[in-house]
């Protein structure tokens, strides 16, 4: 039975190997805020029975302190779109026009354009070659949103449960999320381009929307169709100055999800969302609610406060401070999508604040978690509706050379520098993804980036945020 998201009714029913990228509301714009019970029995102002969550207290130190700590910087630290990152003119459909800017009209947006189908080959360019079976779904069916997007139909949704948005990252899909088996790679010993050795799964392993789909969640994986960058009208197919592998940046990525997560809420004004980000789904996450939250601060007509319905935002090797690739920045390829999202990223081996990281992060990371504490959003005070939003970030361990880390983040790059107002949590270097997913002809070359959002641990640890 197809089921959809519909205004009123419950809900029933992410990188290529060049890639450069670690890659309740209404429409009176008011929230159900007040959910006490739903999760554990605290309630969504981070208190149970009147006392406060010492969590919520202890961040609430962390943003206090900041605030003295920054507040000459403050009165003047713009949370807006940088000027870098705004259109002027020109042609959606030309990557020359649009490369790092924000693509904010949907109607003619490249990308914005649903699948026939999802089957288990459809929604990424590079893995086109999975045997494994994958969740059911449907092709959109979302009042409000019109671009790609995996409904995943289900029996047994717990209505007070809140309803996950799975964001992929770069050259990806909804796949990442997914199983993935390849009968000729099953059980055999393979060397990746990565440099790591390692046995391929013997059998489909479980991952994670199936794991959330039969715990009860309701379930919807962003899709922005990155295979569609090829049909931009000035693309080339050259490696050095076009995009060949598939690559997006921000402004192609968060205009998408930031209608998709609005959408969600506004059709269900009584649930809960969680979003579970990977990669540059990571960073995508953050700023699509950066914008909602401005959009809603301005009073723009059908916004909504994110921070009033958001339960969880979970954070999987995402590039907060940079990215291994961010040097291409300098080169020839900063005019292109492949270039531009390395200078929205930066480098992170030399890490300095971008235009895109600025208004995300904030002075010292002060705005990297809003709403943590149920109060404070980007220099605001009384900006979350009384809801508290746990953060939570994941990311490979390093050694102390650096081989086998994450091939494009470190521990320092991925996690949110808030103190107590966010769990940076590691995984070790055994825990890669060893299914031989994403890269058809060099099976498992980003085994390690995936572990955090693939690996059995990486993907226990994911379910256990969501059930706090």
């Amino acid at each position: 039975m197809k089921n959809l998201i519909s205004k009123g009714a419950p809900f029933a029913c992410a990188l290529g190997f060049a890639l450069v990228a670690a890659a309740c509301g209404g429409d009176d714009n008011t929230n159900n805020t007040n959910n006490a019970g739903a999760d554990g029995g605290v309630s969504d102002t981070g208190t149970d029975g009147g006392v406060e969550d010492p969590k919520v207290t202890a961040c609430k130190t962390v943003v206090a302190d900041k605030e003295t700590q920054f507040a000459a910087m403050l009165p003047t630290w713009t949370i807006t779109d940088a000027p870098e990152m705004t259109a002027s003119g020109g042609d959606q459909s030309l990557e020359a026009d649009f490369a790092g800017k924000y693509r904010d009209d949907l109607a003619n947006h490249p990308g914005c354009e649903p699948r026939a189908a999802y089957m288990a080959n459809t929604s990424e360019p590079f893995s086109l070659d999975n045997e494994a079976t994958v969740p059911d779904g449907t092709s959109g069916g979302i009042t409000g949103y019109d671009c790609g997007v995996k409904v995943y139909p289900t029996t047994n949704e717990d209505t007070n449960k809140p309803i996950v948005i799975l964001v992929h990252g770069n050259s990806s899909g909804p796949t990442s999320y997914e199983e993935y088996f390849k009968a000729d790679l099953a059980g055999t010993m393979i060397s990746n381009l990565a440099g790591i050795q390692f046995t391929v799964d013997a059998a489909v392993r479980e991952q994670l929307a199936t794991k959330l789909l039969a715990d009860g969640y309701g379930v919807v994986s962003f899709d922005a169709r990155v295979d569609l960058v090829a049909t931009l009208g000035d693309y080339s197919a050259d490696q050095n100055t076009g995009n060949p592998f598939f690559n997006i940046d921000h402004g192609w990525m968060v205009p998408m999800l930031q209608d998709l997560i609005k959408a969600v809420m506004v059709n269900n004004p009584d649930r809960k969302v969680s979003l579970v980000g990977h990669s540059l789904g990571v960073t995508a996450v953050r700023d699509a609610l950066r914008r909602l939250y401005v959009e809603s601060k301005d009073g723009a007509a059908g916004s909504v406060n994110p921070f009033a319905q958001v339960k969880d935002v979970v954070l999987l090797s995402g590039a907060n401070h940079g990215v291994s690739s961010g040097a291409l920045c300098a080169t020839a390829l900063a005019e292109i999508m492949r270039g531009t999202v390395a200078c929205e990223m930066g480098d992170r081996t030399a890490f300095q604040p971008t235009y895109f990281t600025k208004p995300l992060n904030g002075p010292g990371d002060l705005f990297s978690t809003p709403c943590a504490d149920g109060d404070f959003a980007f220099g605001d005070h009384d900006a979350c509706e009384g809801n508290v939003v746990d953060y939570t970030t994941v990311t490979m361990e390093d050694v102390p050379n650096g081989d086998l880390q994450d091939e494009f983040v470190s521990e320092a790059s991925s996690k949110l520098d808030n103190g107590a107002c966010v769990a940076n949590e590691l995984i070790t270097l055994g825990d890669f993804d060893s299914s031989g997913y994403f890269f058809t002809g060099a099976p498992g070359f980003l085994a390690n980036h995936f572990g955090s959002a693939r690996s059995n641990a990486g993907v226990q640890l994911i379910m256990s945020k969501l059930a706090d």
